[in-house]
């Protein structure tokens, strides 16, 4: 999953016809392109913080920023990627069986869950 969005979360915005999800889908959209607007900036400055860093994020070196580039989908239009984060990046996220699987996991090493 592109991230993590339960359907307990989508449970408590309405439902995925529920006016706070639809609120929170228009919202995701604006940042995901105001990033898209602000990329040089946004890569510049993880270019200068990916350089000789030992952080776990910079792990692909100089990659990181290729990779950060390709994640912004730059060759869309703002129309195309409104759709690729409401069909995608939500679309998929929505209730994943991995994030599930993830969270029992978690509970059972936790002993949250037997």
């Amino acid at each position: 999953a592109p991230f993590k969005l339960t359907s307990e979360y989508v449970d408590l915005m309405g439902g995925i016809s529920g006016v706070a999800y639809n609120k929170f889908v228009e919202v995701c959209k604006k940042c995901f392109n105001a990033l898209r607007a602000e990329n040089e900036q946004i890569i510049s400055i993880v270019e200068i913080m990916q350089k000789d860093s030992n952080l776990p994020c910079f792990k692909n070196g100089e990659t990181t920023s290729v990779l950060l580039k390709q994640r912004l989908q730059l060759q869309m239009t703002d129309e195309e990627a409104d759709n690729f984060v409401e069909t995608y990046l939500i679309g998929r996220s929505i209730g994943s069986y991995y994030t599930r699987l993830y969270d029992q996991f978690q509970m059972i090493t936790q002993g949250i869950y037997s």
